[in-house]
């Protein structure tokens, strides 16, 4: 039938389609993931059931015989011929049960042929989704092509393969984790496991530096050609360390790595001395902390976007004298200046990034932790520092970079999992041709969740937060309250200590306790402020008698940009059939409505909240939703220009 047939991915550069080729591919995306599908899908699944007791009455002996067979079947192409693949998900339930002692459900098995068919699939929040990922990966690895499990940290890589580690033995695989601590020499090594766990940075870090072995080997055998003319040859010895390449990846919390970090670009560099850029960076400060807005610059807060004005321009140039001659010119000192006042509107401290030890350590605004090895380009990174009053450090000379998003597209093979996808469905399709499946959970979700609750202004907002906080504590409920900065959340634990309540703190300064606060947070009576660090590849459990007060109850103080993390959030309580609440507090002051709604309307608003207007409250949630679906529209568009770009720099510069 259709459902069973394989994705056949088309190599990357592929263009993204245009017109109607673009309706038509749309219209394709929209059929892959119609209810005929999934019914051929769940349909297999049923089977499995059939053939469970034969398994079961199998030695140990005579079940590896099977796996052997199958895995032979596999290598040769016939794998789902042999025996169909209701039986091959029976087989790999029987290993799972006796290897790590968890038989898979029926939903974790739609899981699995869902991952195994090239498609993305949404699971809850702790369904099975690491006997998921590891039952598709045996599927792939045996096929004999290299097979890599992009996971979000190195914790989980390495807790993963320990977990796991019987299972693939079992199925006469071998499996390893690479972490960012491990030296070349080591890697190498790890690569040729049929099964490599490792992180989106470290895995497209290493193709980098394999390309650039790869550049400086091209350069040797010319130099050799030069050697034999007469001429000095240069020296290489480098050696490769992905040696079996790349083919099939299966992507953990896909849509934080190819969506929310499609644009990041990983840059492979040197230091370079940027002469006078430390003292041309100080001028630009000294000017931006004169100039106003409107009078001498305009804000576009929806772009992120300084606007200079004449005035602006002439006070630049009135000190151009003071500046190094290299940063005289016009487009220079004028970018310069538009620099400094963007590190100034928009990049707050302990928001954006921390101050530790001298330096500037940006936070990853999705998941909330700090990214110590990465710096802004442009002369951002030291605009910020001027602004803090750090050291200037000096730039540095790229050597080679590309996106995750154009990584990931060369892919032959790829598939991923994740707690939200159904809100980037259509983008999934359009950029990286997934198809995205809704698992059903295996209890049913009885979280309650009621309208979001309506405030005029921020401290009416924060004042409310604090009174349902006290109001759940009393009740011995635990609550788990997320914010948006390390600043909210360090302000709100100094808000309830003066209610003289015992909390704790979880964001990118505290994060040396995380697993003991994680696995606390579902006990009774605990209060827990995270920032988006608890929202994402955690497992919050229920203490004992923490059911019957309710469940975990989750607050969300501010909305995102993403409904995607708003959700990662909400997803923390109501596990697995859990009774859990949760509650989402809006304020006209948030940082959403700002960007992308007018003042007046804003205003106009205010006053129907405060004056308790019938409708008001309804239209300020409106609102949220529309410039929340404005910022997820925007940041598409940046995404798909990032693929325009990546395409048009394969196609300008063939010769990279």
């Amino acid at each position: 039938m259709a459902g069973n047939r394989r994705v056949h991915r088309l190599p990357y550069p592929r263009p993204l389609p245009e017109g109607m080729d673009a309706v038509v591919h749309g219209v394709a995306g929209w059929m892959r993931r119609w209810p005929w599908h999934r019914r051929a899908m769940v349909r297999e699944v049923n089977a499995v059931a059939a053939h469970q007791e034969r398994l079961a009455a199998l030695s140990d002996a005579a079940l590896q015989q099977e796996i052997e067979a199958c895995r032979s079947a596999f290598q040769l192409g016939k794998g789902e011929e042999r025996a169909g693949l209701s039986a091959v998900l029976a087989l790999l339930a029987e290993v799972a049960s006796r290897a790590v002692g968890l038989r898979p459900y029926p939903v974790q098995l739609f899981g699995v042929l869902v991952i195994y068919r090239g498609m993305l699939a949404e699971m809850n929040t702790g369904e099975g989704k690491t006997l998921v990922i590891a039952l598709a990966a045996v599927l792939w690895a045996w096929q004999g092509k290299p097979c890599h499990v992009v996971t979000a940290n190195d914790y989980l890589a390495e807790r993963d393969v320990s977990i796991m580690n019987s299972l693939y033995s079992w199925c006469g695989l071998t499996v390893t984790a690479i972490t960012a601590a491990m030296l070349p020499a080591e890697r190498s090594g790890q690569y040729q496991a049929d099964i490599v766990y490792i992180t989106a940075k470290e895995l497209l870090g290493d193709y980098l530096r394999d390309r650039l072995v790869l550049k400086r080997q091209s350069e040797i055998h010319k130099s050799n050609f030069r050697l034999w003319l007469g001429q000095p040859a240069a020296r290489g010895g480098d050696q490769l360390l992905q040696v079996r390449g790349l083919h099939s990846v299966l992507i953990d919390e896909a849509d934080s790595v190819m969506i929310d970090e499609a644009e990041t670009a990983l840059i492979l560099s040197v230091p370079r001395t940027t002469q006078g850029i430390a003292a041309a960076v100080q001028v630009a400060g000294q000017v931006a902390e004169r100039l106003q807005e409107e009078k001498d610059y305009r804000v576009v807060a929806k772009k992120r976007v300084v606007q200079l004005q004449a005035g602006a321009r002439a006070l630049m140039e009135s000190e151009k004298e003071h500046l190094p001659p290299l940063w005289r010119a016009p487009a220079r000192r004028e970018e310069l200046l538009r620099q400094a006042l963007t590190a100034r509107l928009f990049f707050k401290r302990d928001h954006g990034y921390l101050v530790q030890e001298g330096k500037i350590v940006l936070l990853d605004e999705y998941t909330g932790r700090m990214t110590p090895n990465r710096t802004l380009v442009a002369g951002l990174h030291q605009a910020i520092e001027v602004k803090e009053g750090l050291s200037v450090t000096e730039g540095t000379e790229t050597l080679i970079q590309m996106s995750f998003q154009a990584f990931f597209r060369q892919f032959i093979r790829l598939a991923g999992m994740t707690g939200t996808c159904r809100e980037a469905v259509g983008e999934f399709w359009q950029i990286y041709n997934l198809a995205g499946v809704v698992i059903p959970t295996r209890r049913a979700v009885i979280r309650q969740m009621a309208d979001p609750l309506v405030f005029a202004s921020s401290e009416a907002k924060w004042c409310g937060i604090v009174e349902m906080i006290v109001s759940r504590h009393k009740l011995g409920q635990p609550v788990l309250i997320g914010t948006r900065s390390v600043k909210a959340s360090e302000q709100l634990a100094e808000r309830l200590r003066h209610k003289e309540m015992v909390i704790e703190v979880l964001n990118a300064v505290r994060h040396q306790d995380e697993a003991r606060i994680i696995a606390g947070a579902g006990a009774v009576g605990r209060v827990t402020i995270a920032t988006n660090m608890a929202g994402r590849g955690t497992d919050i459990k229920l203490g004992t008698g923490a059911a019957e007060l309710g469940g975990l109850h989750v607050i969300v103080t501010e909305m995102h940009d993403a409904g995607r993390i708003d959700r990662q959030l909400l997803g923390r309580c109501g596990r697995q059939g859990d009774p859990g609440s949760a509650a989402i507090f809006l304020s006209l002051d948030d940082e959403l409505v700002q960007r992308y709604v007018p003042k007046a309307v804003r205003m106009v608003l205010k006053v129907m909240v405060n004056h308790h207007i019938p409708g008001g409250k309804s239209l300020v949630r409106l609102l949220f939703r529309l410039a929340q679906h404005k910022a997820e529209q925007q940041a598409f568009r940046r995404r798909r220009a990032v693929v325009q770009m990546d395409r048009w720099l394969d196609k300008a510069l063939p010769f990279s």
